[in-house]
């Protein structure tokens, strides 16, 4: 049995970047467009994340969950365990049970926007009295679950909103069925909603590097207003042509390689997020496997191994699910899992790579 809210004295923090445009792949959204309502299918939603914050530790852990690297129709939640990007390098400060050192979290986030999938102005809220271990055991049986189907409003789907709200319900008991995160004014939980319906005195932060970090109240109807005007930019032919092309489904395909990645890397998408991966073949049956981002930057690189003995890369294509805890591959069209035996430093991997050219 879980102990009362005001046992709990951990923090979360949860962010919102409203100017991020999320691709509408959903059937529903298609009619629209189809019918002349909507005229780009990149909706101004934005992209939402959690950061959990231990108040023993000050430790920052981030979560979110969005279709990145994932088959069309799903996405996936990522923590730094999964996409190591996202480890979060500096440690909360507190003075008298609160954060002291918001801005230069702030600051720090914006140093890892691209990660996060953020664009744009920052906003965040602050939650308090949650359980940290509890949060960080539900956030990461979804990293495990791996590939999960994906949508807005489809029941028993998930998008980033959704997983945030889920999330939260399981992080402490102040988040019961009467809460007002339960019963968001955007009918389904928003980025900017979930903002507004956890902040305590629906206090809401702002950050960005010409202005730095400000705070202000936002009621639930000024959550609506403010969510309605960014679709707006969808239902007008001159504002729907300022934003990005929706021809394309996201990052499903890639448009250009990064000349500086092995020339053999194979691209793996995402409505969201693609990734290039790469793989040389090793002694002992094992694979050294190298992640890249779709613009080139170096992820991580793992020794892996296969159950089954692979005599060559030429038949060898990588598939769903592949990130630093598990990759998985096509060998001659069978679906193979390779386990991940331990991560190396780049300093490493040079010295693996010019072996190998030697061998």
């Amino acid at each position: 049995m879980r102990d009362q809210p005001t046992a709990y004295h951990d923090f979360a923090l949860i962010l919102s970047w409203p100017d991020a445009t999320i691709r509408g792949d959903e059937k529903w959204m298609m009619f629209f467009k189809k019918i002349g309502i909507v005229k780009n299918l990149n909706f101004k939603v934005g992209h939402t994340g959690i950061v959990l914050i231990s108040a023993n530790t000050g430790e920052l852990l981030y979560y979110d969950f969005g279709r990145y690297i994932s088959p069309r129709g799903y996405g996936r939640a990522r923590s730094k365990d999964s996409d190591p990007l996202l480890n979060i390098a500096i440690k909360a400060t507190f003075d008298n049970g609160d954060i002291s050192n918001l801005e230069t979290i702030a600051m720090h986030f914006e140093s890892m926007k691209p990660a996060m999938q953020g664009s744009g102005e920052l906003y965040f809220s602050i939650v308090k009295s949650l359980n940290f271990k509890q949060a960080k055991k539900f956030a990461d049986s979804w990293v495990q679950k791996g590939s999960y189907p994906y949508g807005a409003v489809a029941k028993g789907n998930n998008n980033c909103s959704r997983f945030i709200t889920r999330l939260l319900f399981a992080s402490s008991k102040q988040f019961s069925w009467i809460h007002p995160i339960n019963f968001p004014e955007t009918i389904k939980a928003s980025p900017i909603s979930n903002l507004v319906n956890s902040a305590e005195n629906k206090m809401i932060y702002s950050y960005t590097p010409q202005q730095g970090l400000h705070n202000f109240r936002m009621s639930r109807i000024q959550s609506l207003l403010f969510l309605i005007k960014k679709l707006s930019e969808n239902v007008y032919s001159s504002q729907a042509a300022l934003l990005p092309e929706d021809i394309t489904i996201g990052s499903m395909l890639h448009k250009h390689k990064p000349l500086h990645i092995p020339e053999n890397a194979q691209y793996l998408g995402g409505v969201g997020e693609g990734a290039w991966f790469d793989f040389t073949l090793l002694k002992n049956n094992q694979l050294l496997i190298q992640r890249f981002t779709i613009t080139g930057t170096f992820e991580y690189a793992i020794i892996g191994e296969t159950e089954e003995r692979i005599k060559s890369l030429k038949d060898l294509k990588v598939t769903y699910d592949s990130h630093l805890m598990v990759t998985h591959i096509l060998l001659h069209h069978k679906k193979l899992k390779v386990n991940h035996l331990h991560h190396i430093s780049t300093q490493e991997l040079q010295s693996l790579l010019e072996e190998e050219m030697t061998a």
